[in-house]
C-alpha cells in the first residue's frame, strides 16, 4: 500500500486517507504517521508528539516557567502584564534557566519585595528594568545552595591507656649519670 503514494505526497483516491496522514510533532518539529504519535486533545484541536515522554519534558518546562513568573508577580505584589517584563526574563534564562531565576528569587524573595516596594518609581517600566538589573547582575554569581539535614555523626572511638614507656638506657648513659654523681 505504500508504494501506491506517488512522490509528491498525494494519496490515491482508492487508498482510506487517514492511513498515511502525517503530523507534525509539537515539540520536535518532526513529521510522523498520526497512528503512531502522541495524540493531546486541547478543546477541539488535536496536539501530536513523538512519544509521551516529549509531552511530559514540555508539560514541566512551562510548570517551572509559570512557577518562575508567579514568584515575581509575588515580588512585584500584582500580575506585571508589561510585555518589557517577559523579555527581559526570556533574555536572562537563555543565559542561566528558569529553575537557576526562580531558586534566586526564593532565597532572595525579602529582599527584592522591599526594594520595589521602598523605592519609589517613575513608571513601571522602570520599576521592571530596576528588578531585571538586580537579577542581572546577581545572577552570574548566584550558586544554589544544597540545603542537606546533616546527620550528626556519632563516632564510637575506644578509650586507649597509654602509658610512656620509659626509653632504655645504654651502659653509657648510666656511666655518665653516675659519674656526675660523684
Amino acid at each position: 500500500m505504500i508504494n501506491n503514494i506517488s512522490e509528491d505526497g498525494i494519496i490515491p483516491s482508492s487508498l482510506p486517507k487517514g492511513d498515511f496522514m502525517k503530523v507534525k510533532c509539537q515539540s520536535c518539529s518532526k513529521m510522523i504517521d498520526r497512528n503512531t504519535a502522541y495524540k493531546v486533545t486541547m478543546g477541539k484541536v488535536n496536539k501530536y508528539y513523538c512519544n509521551e515522554n516529549e509531552y511530559a519534558d514540555i508539560q514541566s518546562a512551562k510548570k517551572i516557567k509559570d512557577n518562575t513568573y508567579e514568584k515575581i508577580f509575588e515580588c512585584f505584589n500584582r500580575k506585571i502584564t508589561n510585555s518589557v517584563l517577559f523579555k527581559e526574563i526570556n533574555e536572562l534564562e537563555q543565559v542561566y534557566g528558569y529553575i537557576k531565576i526562580t531558586d534566586y528569587i526564593e532565597e532572595n524573595m525579602d529582599y527584592l519585595s522591599s526594594v520595589l516596594i521602598n523605592k519609589s518609581f517613575s513608571s513601571e517600566y522602570a520599576q521592571i528594568r530596576y528588578f531585571t538589573a538586580i537579577l542581572k547582575n546577581s545572577l552570574a554569581d548566584y550558586s544554589v545552595e544544597t540545603k542537606k539535614h546533616e546527620k550528626p555523626v556519632i563516632l564510637d572511638i575506644p578509650e586507649v591507656k597509654y602509658k610512656a614507656v620509659k626509653k632504655k638506657r645504654s651502659l653509657d648513659e648510666i656511666e655518665q649519670e653516675v659519674g656526675e654523681m660523684l
